[in-house]
């Protein structure tokens, strides 16, 4: 959810407010799709919300088919760093804050991609993986995710 929560979160600070609507509704599509596949519990959203990873299973590969469908994750459960970072330069002009976002994209996606995940190419427990690397490491960077 690398970009995917970057992304949302980041909205808050887009320079526009068509930047903000753009992101939001690229995301809010997607998610719906993925509700569908994967129905999330009052728990799981709680969790999203406050900025943690859901509880279950089902909570987890929700957050791997929204970064699936967005792009940020391939076919094969690993994160798409490149993939992540064309999507913030398509939604964002500064340079600096493209800096950091690359920055953070790498200290996640690198270590992430490395580490032996039980469940494969779905991507669950790579998803939840990248939600507390995120969390993890946001302020290093300057972000606010």
């Amino acid at each position: 959810m690398l970009a995917l929560k970057c992304m949302l979160e980041q909205a808050s600070k887009a320079n526009s407010l068509d930047e903000k609507n753009m992101i939001r509704d690229k995301f809010e599509s997607v998610g719906e799709e993925c509700i569908e596949k994967h129905p999330l519990s009052d728990e799981d959203i709680a969790a999203l919300e406050n900025k943690m990873p859901p509880p279950g299973r089902v909570g987890a590969c929700f957050v791997a088919c929204v970064m699936k469908n967005v792009g940020v994750m391939d076919d094969a459960g690993m994160l798409q760093k490149e993939t992540a970072l064309e999507l913030a330069r398509e939604a964002f002009d500064d340079e600096e804050e493209l800096e950091s976002i690359a920055d953070f994209l790498h200290e996640c996606s690198s270590s992430i991609n490395s580490v032996a995940v039980s469940d494969g190419t779905e991507g669950c427990d790579r998803a939840i993986l990248a939600l507390k690397c995120m969390n993890e490491h946001e302020s290093k960077f300057g972000l606010d995710l």
